[in-house]
C-alpha cells in the first residue's frame, strides 16, 4: 500500500501486509478499521479473523499476527454504511475515559476476560477520526461517520458476545462532549487517580501526551486559563501536570452535570464485581468470576506478571510551575472525590 507521510508511526506499522481488493471481499466481518487516509478520504482496514481482542491494547492484538497473516484493504470513507451492510453488531455498553495511569487498562483487561464482552482498548481509528475532524471541522456527517466506526469496532463474531466496551485515549477527553452528543444514552465512565501517583508514573515512563510536541494537544491546552504559569520548554514535569490539570478539568465539568460514572483507581478491582457487573447487566458465573478476579491480580499491561504495586517516585515535582499545576490537579481531584462519594454508583 502507498503509505502517506501523514500517518502516525503506529499507523504506518499497522499498514504493513498483503493488500486485498475490498471489492473482492464477500463481507467485512473480521475486518477492523485502523486508520484514515485523509488525502483520499479513505478508510484502512486490517483483517483479524476469529481471534479475540485480548491484549492490553488494540494495537497489541494486531501485532500478535505473523507477517503472513497480515492483510489490509482500503475503502472510501463514504462507503462505510454499505460496507457494514448486514454485519451483526453489538451496541456499545459503555465508554471509558480516563486521565492515564489510573487503572483503565486493568478495568478493560478484566472485562476482556469475560467471553460475552467485546473490549476495544484505545483503537487507533478513533484517534485518526478525531485528528481528521479536528483538521476538517467542515466535515459533513461527522457524527454519523463516528457512529459507523464504533459499529465496525463492535461487530459480533461469536454467539456469546453481548456487551461492548470502548476505552478512549486520555487525550481524547476534550472530545467527550462530541461522544456524548453522538451517544446520549450510553453510560460513560471517567476513571481517575490521585494526581501525584499519575505524575510519578509518567516520570518513570512518559506517555506521548505528556511530552511536548509528540501529539496535538491543543484542545487540552485550550482548557488552561491565562493566569497560570508559563512552562519552560525543558520542564516536562510542569507540562505533564498542566496536561493532567486539563484532563481533570474536563472530567469535572461533565461530572458536575451528573453525566459520568466516576471511578477512582482506589476502587479497583473490586468495584467491577461489586457494582459494575450488575450495573451493566453482565451475568458472571462462578468460573468466569474466578477468572476475572485472577486477572485482577496480574499486571494490567503484562498478563504474565503479578502486580505488586507501583514503585515510589524517584523524584519530586520541584519546579515552581509544576507545583502550581499540581495544586490545580489536586483541587479538581478533591472536587471529583466529593461528587463521587455523594453520587454512588446506582
Amino acid at each position: 500500500m502507498d503509505i502517506k507521510p501523514g500517518f502516525a508511526a503506529e499507523e504506518r506499522a499497522l499498514l504493513r501486509g498483503q493488500q486485498i481488493d475490498a471489492d473482492h471481499l464477500p463481507a467485512m466481518l473480521g475486518w477492523y478499521p485502523v486508520a484514515i487516509d485523509a488525502a483520499r478520504a479513505s478508510l484502512c482496514w486490517r483483517h483479524l479473523g476469529e481471534a479475540r481482542f485480548l491484549e492490553s491494547f488494540f494495537l497489541d492484538t494486531l501485532n500478535q499476527q505473523s507477517r503472513e497473516q497480515r492483510q489490509l484493504c482500503l475503502t472510501p470513507l463514504a462507503s462505510l454504511p454499505e460496507r457494514l451492510g448486514s454485519m451483526p453488531q453489538v451496541p456499545p455498553t459503555a465508554f471509558i475515559f480516563h486521565v492515564s495511569r489510573c487503572g483503565s487498562t486493568l478495568l478493560t483487561q478484566m472485562l476482556a476476560s469475560l467471553p460475552q464482552c467485546i473490549v476495544m482498548s484505545e483503537p487507533p481509528v478513533i484517534d485518526a477520526f478525531f485528528r481528521y475532524y479536528h483538521a476538517h471541522p467542515e466535515l459533513q456527517d461527522a457524527t454519523s461517520i463516528f457512529q459507523y466506526l464504533i459499529s465496525a469496532l463492535g461487530q459480533k463474531r461469536l454467539p456469546e458476545e453481548s456487551h461492548f466496551f470502548v476505552k478512549f485515549d486520555s487525550w481524547h477527553l476534550p472530545w467527550l462532549t462530541f461522544v456524548r452528543a453522538a451517544y446520549p444514552d450510553i453510560p460513560i465512565i471517567f476513571l481517575y487517580r490521585e494526581p501525584q501517583a499519575v505524575l510519578a508514573s509518567h516520570q518513570r515512563q512518559r506517555g506521548p501526551q505528556m511530552i511536548p510536541g509528540l501529539l496535538n494537544t491543543s484542545r487540552l491546552k485550550a482548557a488552561e486559563s491565562a493566569d497560570e504559569p508559563t512552562i519552560a520548554a525543558a520542564d516536562f514535569d510542569a507540562y505533564a501536570a498542566s496536561m493532567l490539570s486539563s484532563m481533570f478539568a474536563v472530567g469535572l465539568e461533565h461530572a458536575l452535570t451528573a453525566d459520568l460514572i466516576l471511578l477512582n483507581y482506589l476502587q479497583l478491582p473490586g468495584v467491577l464485581w461489586e457494582d459494575l457487573l450488575s450495573l451493566f447487566q453482565l451475568d458472571c458465573d462462578a468460573q468466569a468470576l474466578s477468572k476475572l478476579k485472577a486477572r485482577s491480580g496480574l499486571h494490567s499491561k503484562h498478563r504474565n506478571i503479578n502486580f505488586t504495586g507501583d514503585p515510589q517516585p524517584e523524584q519530586k515535582l520541584i519546579a515552581k510551575a509544576s507545583f502550581a499545576f499540581l495544586r490545580l490537579c489536586e483541587e479538581k481531584y478533591s472536587q471529583l472525590e466529593h461528587l463521587r462519594v455523594k453520587v454512588k454508583i446506582c
